[in-house]
């Protein structure tokens, strides 16, 4: 009453060992393929989380430069400044993790934010902390008047262009974790099953213990049992070409630790420019 395992002479095997020597191929090829995965799977999440840390590393020294210019050149705009300074890259950590907030936004929230505190303490210093009312029409009038010229422009595309980048990259090496593990769920056909068990243990049926299949034959059952999986190579292959020129473009133009550790320069430069036209400000204002 065997199936698969139809012996030409004697058998060693009933129906019941029959089904458990299919159930037992049936877990080799899951270990099998969790085994050849696992090395990969591996080394796609230590590269994550080492590219998640440099990342975070980064934005934190880009977050102390910023202070630290703020606490040597400018020392009257207090704490707050290192408030709305934090908050950005608040922002930028959030956004390369994938949130949604738009990094023209968060920069113009930044400048919005900033130009009171420059308003009042460089350009009319002395005078007491702008009302509310008056806060908030300077946050209105910086965009008109474009109070810091182009520098807040050039952040945007600097910072916007650098992080898309850093955020593509992160998410496709995630994306790569998601697709290797469902190469730990797949599920085979019944044919499939036939071929391992006929593989693998019908020759146990005839007291051939130690018989191995040639390489040949290996072969063709694989291939037959991982042929949906096999349709995924070229799309694979496709995948690591885009990390490899997404990695390319973040060493040159997309370099985010160069744009990021460079801002504190534009901040700067912002506001120095900002202290230049303080006069045809203080009367357009």
């Amino acid at each position: 009453d065997l199936q698969v395992c139809i012996p030409k002479g004697s058998t060693c095997c009933s129906r019941k060992m029959e089904e458990k020597y299919q159930a037992t191929a049936r877990l080799n090829m899951e270990q099998l393929l969790q085994s050849a995965s696992m090395e990969l799977k591996f080394l796609v999440i230590q590269n994550a989380a080492v590219f998640q840390e440099s990342f975070e590393i980064v934005v934190r020294h880009a977050r102390n430069f910023t202070n630290s210019m703020f606490r040597t050149h400018y020392q009257s705009m207090g704490p707050r400044a290192l408030k709305f300074v934090g908050e950005l890259f608040t922002d930028v950590s959030l956004y390369i993790l994938g949130s949604d907030i738009s990094v023209n936004d968060m920069i113009n929230e930044f400048f919005d934010s900033l130009f009171p505190l420059v308003y009042s303490h460089l350009i009319n210093p002395g005078f007491p902390d702008p009302s509310v009312e008056m806060t908030e029409c300077l946050r209105a009038t910086r965009r008109d008047l474009k109070v810091f010229g182009n520098y807040p422009k050039m952040m945007m595309t600097q910072v916007s262009k650098s992080l898309q980048a850093t955020r593509v990259f992160l998410q496709a090496l995630n994306l790569g974790i998601e697709v290797i593990n469902t190469t730990d769920h797949l599920k085979f056909s019944k044919d499939c099953g036939r071929a391992l068990l006929k593989m693998w243990y019908c020759s146990h049926c005839q007291g051939l213990l130690l018989a191995k299949p040639c390489a040949g034959y290996c072969g063709v059952v694989m291939q037959g049992c991982l042929a949906g999986v096999a349709e995924i190579d070229n799309h694979w292959r496709e995948y690591i070409r885009s990390l490899e020129g997404l990695a390319k473009g973040m060493r040159g133009i997309y370099d985010m630790e160069q744009v990021l550790l460079n801002l504190f320069s534009l901040v700067r430069d912002a506001i120095v420019y900002v202290q230049r036209n303080e006069g045809k400000l203080s009367t357009t204002v």
